[in-house]
């Protein structure tokens, strides 16, 4: 695992993320996000400030963790996702994106995602795609639903 510390001023560094796309079963499409680098913030004082920023905002944004499945089993207000050919677009509520990147995504994907109009997103702190996984049965990574078109 990658870390970066740096100072709150100094802003963040740009995360490579990959999207992966997951069937969760026969009508449930999921999207797990890896990133290599963990971010901690310090203050100007040399204090940690934030832990880690990739999953503080995910929760400001209404992500929750995967042990309250009653939290993230609807869409959730402003999260939504277009994939055009292999090319995702997640928007969440302050109309940013939260992903703008490919997701080579499989026909049974694609139709689960189209027939329910919902997608299911996750992430932890660490890991890749397995690893995520791992950490979703666990309660240890962050969930969202979306909106799907």
């Amino acid at each position: 695992m990658l870390e970066f510390v740096g100072r709150v001023e100094d802003g963040l560094p740009e995360l490579e993320v990959m999207a992966h796309a997951w069937l969760l079963g026969p009508a449930v499409a999921g999207i797990v996000y890896v990133h290599p680098l963990t971010v901690h913030l310090v203050d100007e004082d040399g204090t940690l400030s934030v832990t880690d920023v990739l999953m503080k905002r995910g929760r400001e944004l209404g992500w929750v963790s995967t042990s309250d499945f009653a939290g993230w089993a609807e869409p959730c207000p402003g999260w939504h996702t277009t994939l055009t050919g292999d090319q995702l677009l997640v928007r969440q509520p302050d109309g940013r994106h939260w992903y703008d990147g490919t997701l080579p995504a499989s026909p049974e994907w694609r139709t689960a995602a189209q027939e329910s109009g919902k997608v299911f997103h996750f992430t932890a702190s660490r890991g890749g795609p397995e690893d995520v996984i791992t950490m979703i049965s666990a309660g240890q990574a962050l969930a969202v639903v979306s909106t799907f078109d």
